[in-house]
């Protein structure tokens, strides 16, 4: 796994980038059932909202590759 260091707001860009993806597989998808990408959306607002307030300093990703993301100051 992959590690690395940002600025809160640079993770942030990140996990905006990463809901942005997802979003486009709900666009994507010729089927109807799009419960996983929506549960993925949300779990990114979460942390997003979390990351700014500094509640959260660490959080991996797992998709498309593995990485781990430590918030810095």
């Amino acid at each position: 796994m992959e590690q690395f260091f940002m600025r809160r707001a640079s993770a942030v860009i990140l996990l905006l980038y990463r809901r942005r993806d997802w979003q486009g597989k709900i666009a994507a998808a010729t089927s109807g059932n799009v419960e996983r990408e929506m549960l993925e959306i949300e779990s990114i607002d979460r942390l997003v909202l979390n990351i700014r307030a500094g509640r959260i300093r660490t959080f991996e990703l797992t998709e498309p590759k593995a990485v781990e993301v430590n918030v810095i100051d």
